[in-house]
């Protein structure tokens, strides 16, 4: 379970894609700390470290996870968003965030201000319930508002900040990003339909 508060980003060094999937180096900052067997959300997928060295970490990812998110497209020297799993002491900002990704989207526009952006995004149907004005999403695994639901689009507003400590400031129009729509509505959907 993730916050969607980015806590650095991380490159990837060396990737080999295999029949099984595909094994991913990422290096990453002195300050990031991580044990084999934690999870470790890269991109908003949450995934399993299996080894570790100076200042990089090693992951696999099955082909399942590669057809369902924009991993399939990752390649060296890419930057990856991280966020280590939250601690029971961890202050509880962003939103609950699995690193379980629904969906892959296209960024439409952005629309630049003075110190703000408001990033246009392509809504799928299978999402569209599940996105809700002022509600919570993840976007590459980051906890953002939705600033408003349109036609087919959810806008999103940025502050410098987290363009600066996120990929973001790496994407521009016609990127694809990870999906994660806020789980409480997966799970009030799924009690109201038991009690049918």
């Amino acid at each position: 379970m993730f916050t969607g508060l980015v806590e650095t980003k991380g490159q990837i060094d060396s990737f080999e894609k295999n029949e099984d999937g595909m094994i991913l180096r990422i290096n990453h900052n002195d300050s990031f700390d991580v044990s084999i067997n934690d999870s470790v959300s890269c991109n908003g997928v949450c995934l399993t470290v299996v080894k570790i060295d100076n200042n990089s970490f090693e992951v696999q990812l099955v082909n399942e996870t590669l057809n369902r998110t924009t991993a399939e497209f990752w390649k060296e020297k890419d930057e990856l968003n991280l966020e280590r799993a939250l601690l029971p002491t961890t202050r509880m900002g962003g939103h609950f965030v699995q690193g379980h990704v629904d969906c892959v989207t296209k960024i439409k526009n952005v629309q630049n201000f003075d110190k703000s952006s408001t990033w246009t995004f392509e809504m799928a149907d299978d999402i569209e319930k599940y996105i809700v004005e002022k509600g919570s999403i993840a976007l590459n695994g980051v906890s953002l508002t939705v600033a408003s639901k349109n036609i087919n689009t959810f806008d999103v507003a940025l502050i410098p900040h987290t363009i600066e400590l996120t990929t973001f400031g790496n994407l521009v129009v016609g990127d694809s990003v990870n999906v994660e729509v806020d789980i409480l509505g997966k799970y009030i959907e799924n009690f109201m339909e038991a009690r049918k």
